[in-house]
């Protein structure tokens, strides 16, 4: 059942039953307890929500808020203990360091109980299916802005859009092209480059049949690309895609009707998907056996913003009203994530928007750390800005949901800071014994303890499906030292963050070190020496045992998140033209020439130059032959293609065979459409249905293998790195003479 607080009265009651929750909460969470009592109602509330989280009640609205309301219960407790108890000068540098761990710990907390009350209830949107009468259907402009991307890349987005179904007198493609401007063309440096593109980029669109937009001048980057198409279009809607999202044939139809259903509409958003692994998941080896870093976002916290009319315009895989863009001036451009700055404009006027929780686009995710780290340090700059320039809490038109939903947005990204200085705060104490937490052992156990068991099974109630703990941790932990200048940076100076493109497409085609390791495993070697010092400490200061012991236990957690971390750093090759994602489905293989007999399979992967299948074992095919492919999608589209045979084998009694295609540039857009045509493989992707596995397997896995093969942690440096000296001391040997 989908339930939804809908309409004044609904939303009247809500609104005060949860005024009168939190009423009762403050009162509950100060009453005064002795040591053990504290200690009994703290793990007795962390038993309970062990038992509730998979109950059939709690997965109800009402129990839904009960289950959060133990949460915030438990954390708030702490809280305030953590506040009036354990705040002790003791000495000015103690202060300082004691001080910027605690306002870690608020950012931590102020993101988490903002979060609990934007994750009540998430909306399961449904489709607005669009009138039998076209007439009706208002006219749609795709945009598609690229910078300097490969032309490829643009080619396959461009290529796709022209077969979205849509009336064609309705539909009208740009590529907006911001590498070939003019400013670009007349500068010396860039000239010749520029040039090149724009010829190629013009040929491109001619062939294509679809518009050509470049500009004078580059200024303010995507969002002036963007608006200076605005000026030269006049679609009712506008589809924004960036050049290397793909969308599926039916984006428009499962999109376009919520504008008609509500006139009060500016955008709806679609999830971001990626066809290929990010650097963590290159290494993990976890790419479609479990969730992508981007799932939580988008499967978990975008339908819970969509709930209090906060979703909002994350760059690309969206369609926006014309009329209130314009209204507002265009899309933003005072900070670097103009897509969530236009929509906090558009929402402070009071317009809706939407989240579909379809994936129907799908993208490329950066190839190197290099390129992950560029992406997250300007969305990392972008939302602050936000938070410093817009300050979502006094923005004025907005709801309190809708505060509360931009503000923990941006405040999340705060996260830098504060893991940076859980990663630092225990050797503190134990190299330089700075005093920054005071706190006995029983305290740790009664307060600290229950609080931090309650926050992994909240994160694990509402987005387990989406996110498993420890793989949020290694994200984490691994941007923090690298995000830490971007976020001193913004605080010193909101305006000083300038857009930055993210790299798509590049190929690694050696494995190496990545040159940001040097940092990190400095870091990771500070922590190590403090081991051994904190062994002796507990030695030689008995009196200290307490603090010891806890500063011991949180060091010994963040070296295992380090270790699992450690592994990131060595950049595995990737020389594959096109990436293969994994597919299901029946294909039909018949000879290229000979008997028309065909043979039933099920297709394995699928990638833009060639498909794998696997199917029963038999003679009829070998190497290098040519064959015909015949493949159906959900559309009831039948997709007929030549390939031939490069390579074949058997595994598990089955044949598998791995293909290209034979004509990928005489049948480009036919082998686009049935590869990237069909959202419901997207879909399909989404739904594997992998359910996060015991906390203690889990850390063993991260720590010492990280996935199979020892791809990862501290086994899988030992590995990788032992392989790549051999490749090294293998090429500086003198190579051996016959004689």
């Amino acid at each position: 059942m989908n339930y939804r607080f809908d309409g004044k009265l609904g939303r009247a009651l809500l609104n005060v039953s949860l005024f009168f929750c939190l009423l009762l909460l403050v009162y509950m969470s100060g009453l005064p307890l002795e040591l053990p009592q504290q200690f009994m109602l703290g793990w007795g509330c962390v038993f309970i929500l062990i038992a509730a989280k998979r109950t059939a009640y709690f997965q109800r609205p009402l129990g839904r808020i009960l289950f959060l309301m133990i949460v915030a219960f438990i954390s708030l407790r702490y809280f305030l203990w953590r506040t009036f108890d354990t705040l002790i000068y003791t000495g000015p540098m103690d202060f300082i360091m004691m001080s910027l761990v605690y306002l870690a710990e608020l950012q931590v907390s102020a993101v988490h109980y903002i979060n609990l009350f934007v994750n009540l209830w998430p909306l399961k949107r449904r489709i607005a299916y669009l009138p039998n009468n076209q007439d009706l259907w208002p006219t749609v402009d795709v945009f598609i802005p690229t910078y300097t991307e490969d032309l490829e890349i643009t080619k396959v987005t461009a290529t796709a859009s022209t077969l979205l179904d849509y009336p064609k007198e309705k539909l009208n493609i740009y590529i907006l092209d911001d590498g070939s401007s003019e400013q670009r063309r007349s500068n010396p440096v860039l000239a010749s480059a520029a040039w090149q593109r724009y010829r190629e980029m013009q040929e491109m669109a001619t062939k294509l049949g679809v518009g050509y937009l470049t500009r004078e001048k580059n200024d303010h980057a995507k969002a002036g690309n963007l608006n200076e198409a605005l000026k030269k279009t006049v679609g009712d809607l506008i589809l924004i895609l960036d050049c290397d999202h793909i969308p599926a044939r039916d984006f428009l139809q499962k999109t376009v009707g919520w504008f008609l259903k509500d006139k009060k509409l500016f955008l709806v958003q679609t999830p971001h998907f990626f066809i290929n692994p990010d650097p963590l998941e290159k290494r993990l080896g976890t790419f479609g056996n479990a969730p992508g870093e981007h799932e939580m976002f988008y499967r978990a916290s975008h339908p819970a913003m969509d709930l209090w009319n906060a979703s909002f315009f994350c760059g690309s895989a969206a369609v926006l009203r014309r009329e209130f863009v314009e209204e507002v001036g265009g899309i933003a451009g005072d900070t670097i994530t103009e897509d969530a700055e236009t929509a906090l404009g558009l929402h402070g006027k009071g317009y809706n928007s939407a989240f579909i929780s379809r994936p129907m686009v799908c993208g490329l995710s950066p190839e190197t750390l290099e390129d992950f780290l560029i992406q997250r340090t300007r969305w990392c700059q972008g939302m602050l800005q936000i938070g410093f320039l817009k300050n979502p809490a006094l923005f004025p038109g907005l709801s309190i949901p809708q505060r509360l939903c931009y503000t923990s947005t941006y405040l999340f990204w705060f996260f830098g800071f504060a893991r940076f200085l859980f990663f630092i705060a225990p050797t503190m104490f134990i190299l330089f014994g700075l005093q920054i937490f005071h706190a006995s052992s029983l305290q740790v156990l009664a307060f600290a303890m229950p609080n931090l068991f309650a926050s992994f099974i909240s994160s694990d109630y509402l987005y387990g499906k989406f996110r498993w703990p420890m793989y949020s941790e290694c994200y984490e932990g691994l941007q923090s030292i690298f995000l830490l200048p971007a976020v001193l940076g913004v605080m010193c100076n909101p305006r000083k963050p300038t857009f930055k493109v993210t790299p798509k497409g590049r190929n690694q085609t050696h494995a190496m070190l990545s040159p940001l390791a040097g940092p990190f495993y400095l870091m990771v070697a500070i922590m190590l020496a403090s081991v051994p010092m904190a062994i002796y400490e507990w030695v030689a200061q008995p009196i200290y045992r307490d603090v010891i012991m806890i500063c011991g236990a949180w060091l010994l957690y963040n070296l295992s998140i380090a270790f699992a971390s450690l592994g990131i750093f060595w950049e595995r090759s990737q020389i594959r033209r096109h990436h293969r994602f994994p597919v299901k489905g029946k294909v039909l293989v018949s000879p290229g020439l000979g008997p028309t007999t065909s043979i039933e399979g099920q297709m394995t992967d699928l990638s833009l130059s060639g498909i794998g299948f696997k199917f029963p074992v038999c003679d009829s095919l070998k190497m290098g032959d040519n064959i015909i492919l015949e493949t159906v999608d959900s559309y009831k589209d039948v997709h007929k293609l030549s390939a031939k045979i490069m390579f074949l084998g058997n595994r598990n009694g089955s044949a598998i065979c791995g293909c290209e295609f034979n004509e990928l540039e005489e049948r480009f857009a036919d082998i686009v459409k049935m590869v990237y045509g069909d959202s419901q493989r997207w879909v399909d992707f989404w739904d594997h249905g992998a359910q996060s596995p015991n906390m203690l397997y889990m850390m063993y896995q991260f720590v010492l293998m990280a996935g199979k093969g020892a791809k990862f942690g501290v086994i899988g440096l030992w590995v990788f790195g032992k392989d790549r000296l051999k490749e090294r001391w293998a090429k500086r040997q003198p190579a051996k003479v016959e004689v």
